[in-house]
C-alpha cells in the first residue's frame, strides 16, 4: 500500500524541543499521571484514556503554555480535571439509568416507585448542596473513595473533607426529613 502524500512543510508545526520535551516528559510522568488516575477513577483503561488526553491537551497547547518548565504541573491538573469530568459523566449516567429502571423481575410496581421517590429526592437534595460539599459527598459516598483519596481529588485538606461531608450530611439530613 502507497504511503499517503506528506502534508507541506508550511503546515507542520516542527518544533523539535517541544517534541523532546514532550517526550521526556512522558517518559518520566506517564506512569505516576497513571496512578494518580487509578486513585482518582479505579478503572485502569480510563485512567490512561485521562492521561493520553493530558498530554495531547499539552501538546496542542504548548504554544500557549507559559512556562515550559511548569508542563509537569499542567499534566497533573489536566489529569485531575479529566478525572472530574469522567467522574461526573459517570454520576449522570447512572442517576439515568436509575430513572430508567421500569419492572423488577418480581413485577412490584409500588416498590419501583417507592425506590424512584426516594432517590430523586435524594438526588435533588445533593444538587441543591454548595459545589465543595457536592463534590465530597459524590467522591467519599457515591465514589467511595477514601477521605485522603478525596482530598487529592478535590486538592483540599483531609479536615476540608471532613467539614465539608459532616455539613453536607447535616444538610441533607435536615432536607430530608422535611420533606419527607
Amino acid at each position: 500500500m502507497a504511503e499517503p502524500p506528506a502534508l507541506p512543510r508550511s503546515r507542520v508545526d516542527v518544533r523539535p524541543d517541544r517534541d523532546e520535551t514532550l517526550d521526556v516528559l512522558f517518559r518520566t510522568h506517564c506512569a505516576g499521571l497513571v496512578r494518580l488516575a487509578m486513585v482518582l477513577l479505579g478503572d485502569r483503561a480510563e485512567a490512561e484514556e485521562v492521561v493520553q488526553d493530558a498530554f495531547v491537551s499539552l501538546h496542542r497547547h504548548w504554544s500557549t503554555l507559559r512556562d515550559p518548565n511548569a508542563a509537569g504541573a499542567y499534566l497533573r491538573s489536566a489529569v485531575v480535571r479529566g478525572c472530574r469530568s469522567r467522574q461526573r459523566r459517570f454520576v449522570r449516567s447512572r442517576a439515568m439509568t436509575q430513572r430508567l429502571t421500569v419492572v423488577p423481575a418480581d413485577g412490584n410496581l409500588e416498590d419501583v416507585a417507592v425506590k424512584l421517590d426516594e432517590s430523586a429526592r435524594v438526588t435533588a437534595a445533593v444538587q441543591a448542596l454548595p459545589t465543595r460539599q457536592r463534590e465530597v459527598v459524590v467522591a467519599r459516598y457515591y465514589l467511595g473513595l477514601t477521605e485522603s483519596q478525596t482530598a487529592q481529588l478535590l486538592e483540599i485538606g483531609i479536615g476540608s473533607v471532613k467539614r465539608h461531608a459532616y455539613r453536607a450530611m447535616a444538610a441533607l439530613q435536615r432536607g430530608i426529613e422535611v420533606t419527607s
